[in-house]
This record gives structure tokens, C-alpha cells and sequence, in this order.
């Protein structure tokens, strides 16, 4: 994608809206104060502000804080802002374009009011996608925070399969005779309403593993907020952490807020010390969590460096041995996002023959291929031999 040049920003304006927008939520009983106007107006200058459903996921991840909240939050939202062709407009006091030119022309307007007489561009576009692709180790503190907010505002679409389990439906291939039957029971038993079954389509559950050692404390941490987002979807996930033993963090990371949910994690793990024992672990989770938590379509997702202090030959038979219980096994590593990168690291070399995708995982962007990846992975294809 060319680099765009760099947007005419109204902070004030953008600030104020946010502002407005908080007190609007707050209104209506969600705990909306002046950090979350904050976090919400910088969030806008990390994402697309022309995609409704963007802005709509950012401000979800730093508003709702409970299940219950969704639908007042979404309610709020329809109502404060609005859409303009496929720009988004301010609150309800912003003032209209004016144009006598077709709706179409008008549609095709670059900027969007916020308030009246205020108005920005595609909000720091150039900005946030130099940010998404920027190595998370050399992120300062408030590049860390955007990067956490675009990682909290990502929505995965995962990849489905086929179901044991069939459906009900109005319209399908096969019949559902007793469902037929009880629907038109008060017809006398005649078949006037019909019924049908089709297959149930569900996406394939996932194991997340990650390395919390001190090389990788940083991209763990925004790995799980990946993963919280990945709780986020239908899908079955579960969480476990590892450097010198392996810790289930499922449980945490169903807190709704991610800040939240990561600070559990913490209080339940310890991150940043210790070396890491790649094979102790997979032993470990293949005992006794496997058989529980990993189906054969499950997939497997694995973050580490492979850095390891324990022996090679356990990890290269741990990895097989993992390899075997799922449909995919993927390694994400932060080291691989460099374009000399060979895999040197005794822990990576006896892992790499069971790996399915070796991928970076050293941006946000690396994140959002990650979310591509999930979302392609063939329906029922079958390892390669």
C-alpha cells in the first residue's frame, strides 16, 4: 500500500468528540470517564476512521467492560454517530456538508465533521500504518499503549468446519420429520409447514502456548491480548503460558476487559523470568491437558523464540507428538520477522520438521497475518505427508 500523506488532524476537535461521546455512554450507565475519552481519541488515530465497525470494535474494547453492556454500548454508538456514504460523521449537533453536487459526489468527500465547523481527514492513517508494522521491542511506552489498543480493536474471523451435528432450518436438503411433525401438530399432522436439517458449521477450536521467559515477555503479552480478542469469536480457546513450567490462563483471559484480563494473567504467571524448558512444557500439556482441552480439528498456536535450556531430542519429540493430536500446528516467532532469520536456536531447529506454518510475530501486522492465516486455513484439508 503507498504511503498516503500525512492527514490534516484536528486533535482538539477529535478530543472534544471523544469527550462528548464518553458522556454519552456514561449517560447511560456505562463507566465511561475522561481516560477511556482519551484512549478512545487516540485509538482514532490508529485506525481506519473511515470503517464504521473499526471505530465501533475500538470503542467496544475501551468502553464495555461486562456482556451485558454490548447492546446499550451499540445503541449509543448507532445513535451519536453517523454515516455519511462510507465516511463517519459527529454527534447530532455536527452540521451536514453541504453540497450541491449528487449525493454520490458527495459521498466521495474525504473529510468527516466532528463538530460544527470542525472537521478531519482519514485520521493519522500514515501514522498508525507505520505503527502497525513497527517491531513491538522498539515501541516506547505510548507506542506500546496504541499498539495494545489497535491488537484490542482487531475482530478474527476463523475458518469453520463441518459439524457432527446438524441444524434445524428453513430451508435445506434433508428433512426433519419429528421436528416437522411438532410444528404442524396443530394442522392435524398435515405437513404445511416444513422443516428442515442442515449441517452446523463451527470453527475449529484453539490451543494457545506461549513463552513468558524473559526474551519473551514483551510479545507474550501482546500475544495473549491477540488471544483475548480470539475469545472474543465463537471459537473454543484455551490459554496456557510456559518458561520453566506450563500454567492454564484460560479462565483469565474470559475477563472481559483486556487490561484487566492480562493483569490476572500476571498476578497467575510469571512473566520475564527464568529460561524457558520448550520441551518440559509440551510434555507437560501432552499428558495432561491434551486429551481435555485439544480435539484432532483444534488448532495449535505456539509463541517462542526457541530459546531453550532443556534437551533437543525432548522437544523435537514433544513437538511431534503435538503435531499429531491437532489439525495445524503453528509457530509464531518474534526472530523470523527479520529477512536473514534462519532458525539456529536448538529448540527451533528440533522443532521445525512438525511445524505446519512458521510465521513472525513481531507486529501488529505480523498479528493481523496471524488473523488471515486462522481465517484461510483449508475446511478439511489433511497435513501433508
Amino acid at each position: 500500500m503507498p504511503d498516503l500523506p500525512e492527514p490534516d488532524v484536528h486533535g482538539d476537535a477529535l478530543l472534544a468528540a471523544s469527550v462528548l461521546f464518553g458522556r454519552a455512554l456514561h449517560a447511560e450507565g456505562l463507566a465511561a470517564g475522561p481516560s477511556g475519552a482519551i484512549d478512545f481519541a487516540r485509538a482514532l488515530t490508529l485506525v481506519e476512521i473511515g470503517d464504521r465497525e473499526v471505530v465501533r470494535a475500538a470503542g467496544a474494547a475501551i468502553f464495555v467492560r461486562h456482556v451485558d453492556e454490548i447492546a446499550t454500548y451499540g445503541r449509543v454508538f448507532d445513535r451519536f454517530w453517523r454515516v455519511a456514504g462510507a465516511q463517519l460523521e459527529g454527534p447530532a449537533p455536527a452540521r451536514r456538508r453541504q453540497t450541491g453536487q449528487s449525493g454520490a459526489a458527495a459521498d466521495a468527500a474525504p473529510d468527516v465533521d466532528l463538530l460544527p465547523g470542525q472537521r478531519m481527514r482519514r485520521v493519522g492513517y500514515s501514522a498508525a500504518e507505520r505503527l502497525r508494522h513497527r517491531d513491538f521491542a522498539t515501541l516506547t511506552p505510548d507506542e506500546l499503549r496504541d499498539a495494545e489498543r489497535m491488537i484490542d480493536a482487531l475482530s478474527p474471523r476463523l475458518a469453520t468446519r463441518r459439524a457432527r451435528r446438524s441444524q434445524l432450518a428453513a430451508h435445506g436438503r434433508a428433512l426433519a420429520p419429528r421436528a416437522m411433525l411438532r410444528a404442524n401438530l396443530a394442522n392435524g399432522g398435515e405437513p404445511i409447514e416444513w422443516v428442515w436439517r442442515r449441517p452446523r458449521r463451527n470453527p475449529r477450536p484453539l490451543v494457545v502456548l506461549a513463552d513468558i521467559s524473559g526474551s519473551m515477555d514483551r510479545h507474550a503479552r501482546l500475544l495473549l491480548r491477540f488471544t483475548h480478542a480470539l475469545s472474543r469469536t465463537p471459537a473454543r480457546v484455551e490459554a496456557f503460558v510456559f518458561g520453566t513450567q506450563l500454567t492454564r490462563i484460560s479462565r483469565q483471559l474470559r475477563e472481559r476487559d483486556p487490561d484487566r484480563a492480562l493483569a490476572l494473567v500476571a498476578q497467575h504467571a510469571r512473566f520475564g523470568s527464568g529460561g524457558t524448558r520448550i520441551g518440559d512444557a509440551f510434555r507437560a500439556f501432552n499428558r495432561h491437558w491434551a486429551r481435555r482441552v485439544l480435539p484432532t480439528s483444534g488448532v495449535v498456536i505456539v509463541l517462542s523464540d526457541g530459546w531453550d535450556h532443556g534437551k533437543p531430542d525432548l522437544v523435537a519429540e514433544e513437538t511431534r507428538r503435538l503435531a499429531r493430536g491437532c489439525h495445524r500446528l503453528i509457530w509464531l516467532n518474534p526472530l523470523a520477522a527479520a529477512a536473514a532469520y534462519q532458525p539456529l536456536a536448538a529448540g527451533m531447529a528440533a522443532a521445525l520438521p512438525s511445524i505446519d506454518h512458521l510465521l513472525p510475530a513481531a507486529s501488529v501486522a505480523d498479528l493481523q497475518g496471524l488473523g488471515r492465516l486462522l481465517a484461510g486455513l483449508a475446511r478439511n484439508a489433511r497435513r501433508a505427508a
